[in-house]
């Protein structure tokens, strides 16, 4: 990164970026993302120990952000989630009539342990407030809950100026000890926290039900409409959409407007968040070996934004592997769009399987197995009280030559 021109009052300060990076980072796996914006935006991507090692040549500039999570690709995409390893919440409090030493007083007399966690950092990003909760990383199969916790810390803090366009688990934060080149001040930390919370512990603690169940109506059975899967279904559609692109090695040509309509379609769903769906939209679209221009995937898709309003679209697999031309083969990679065969082939398996783990004992022997282990402590317990082979084998009920055959396996084993 380079410098920027802009005359500044604050300096950076390395020793307090490297700390907030060490925390944060440190036991990371996969790809984190830097950025800055000087002016222009651009990002690069990095493993944990070159960015702590490295972290005083490439955190030369102001404005500089680092992703929460982190990626299998260097790509900042909700699709290459590999790690969830934080929850925050960007507080504009410039934009409301509270000032930030407001929010801290109000956060610490009102909802700290009340309603919402103490956070392990409480952040002056410049003009406003980053509120984090670091936690135990967990992979992107926890993005729904994570997700419904993030919604839940906005609703909470919300009054205060909470962004609900930064909710997405892709997201970048100002590094600690940079410069904020809008309000010309350093980015510190005002309050710090050592706990190292779980996100299941975060739901259990302050989130109410996560399932709102609708009252039963007569002659029909109860119905329970669960946020949580809702999520569950938007993200796994998403994640859906970019794995069929990486399998056709993304010559999607023929699909790409459906492709680009859907993912932003879903993309809204899930992040509540048009802007960063249209983002996210334009970088898939990139990624193809014959993109659209920008405007025609801007025009085209737009009424993906619309749909996403109203909710007018309910999508049933059927309808998507008709769309995209989902082949049996490409179902055996996706989450949720699949077909009724596939969805038999996989529960077929899956009971051969549970059929399989039931045949084991506590051991992991399976019956025949089993038998095989009592027959050699047999053996082993005859052969220790000084007993011929021959009388062992009438003992037993077995040849000869096949107590011999075990009595060699023994011997290899060294158990007798």
């Amino acid at each position: 990164m380079q410098l920027s021109n802009l005359a500044l009052n604050e300096e950076i300060n390395i020793d307090n970026a490297k700390k907030h990076l060490r925390h944060l980072h440190k036991s990371s796996n996969g790809y984190i993302t830097i950025a800055s914006k000087d002016p222009n935006y651009k990002q690069w991507h990095y493993k944990s120990g070159e960015l702590i090692e490295n972290a005083e040549d490439i955190l030369q500039s102001i404005n500089a952000y680092v992703s929460q999570n982190t990626f299998y690709k260097p790509q900042r995409r909700i699709e290459n989630i590999k790690e969830l390893r934080a929850v925050y919440i960007d507080i504009d409090c410039h934009k409301t009539k509270y000032t930030k030493e407001a929010v801290k007083f109000f956060l610490e007399k009102d909802l700290y342990g009340h309603k919402i966690p103490r956070p392990n950092y409480l952040i002056d990003s410049g003009r406003g407030l980053y509120y984090v909760i670091l936690i135990k990383p967990v992979p992107s199969m926890a993005m729904p809950l994570w997700y419904a916790v993030q919604r839940y810390l906005y609703n909470e803090l919300k009054e205060f100026g909470a962004d609900e366009n930064a909710l997405d688990p892709t997201r970048v934060l100002r590094v600690v000890g940079t410069v904020n080149s809008k309000s010309n001040s350093c980015v510190e930390i005002l309050d710090m926290h050592n706990y190292e919370y779980s996100l299941r512990e975060v739901q259990e603690e302050y989130l109410p039900e996560i399932i709102e169940k609708r009252e039963k109506k007569k002659g029909r059975p109860k119905k329970v409409i669960s946020l949580f899967n809702e999520y569950s279904l938007y993200h796994a559609r998403v994640v859906d959409i970019a794995k069929i692109c990486e399998l056709r090695d993304y010559d999607v040509k023929g699909h790409r407007e459906v492709i680009l309509f859907l993912y932003r379609y879903f993309t809204c769903c899930f992040l509540s968040d048009p802007d960063e769906a249209l983002e996210k939209a334009l970088e898939l679209n990139a990624m193809f070996k014959d993109p659209l221009p920008k405007n025609e995937v801007i025009t085209d898709t737009r009424s993906a934004e619309r749909a996403y309003e109203i909710r007018k679209y309910k999508y049933t697999n059927v309808k998507l592997i008709n769309l995209l031309d989902i082949t049996l083969d490409e179902q055996q990679y996706l989450k949720t769009i699949i077909s009724g065969k596939e969805k038999y082939r996989r529960s077929a398996d899956q009971q051969k399987s549970e059929k399989k783990a039931k045949r084991r004992n506590e051991n992991g022997l399976t019956k025949k197995q089993h038998e095989v282990e009592e027959l050699k402590i047999k053996i082993i317990k005859l052969k220790s009280e000084g007993l011929k082979n021959k009388l062992i084998a009438e003992k037993l009920s077995i040849p000869l030559k096949t107590l011999e055959r075990y009595i060699t396996k023994l011997r290899k084993e060294e158990r007798i």
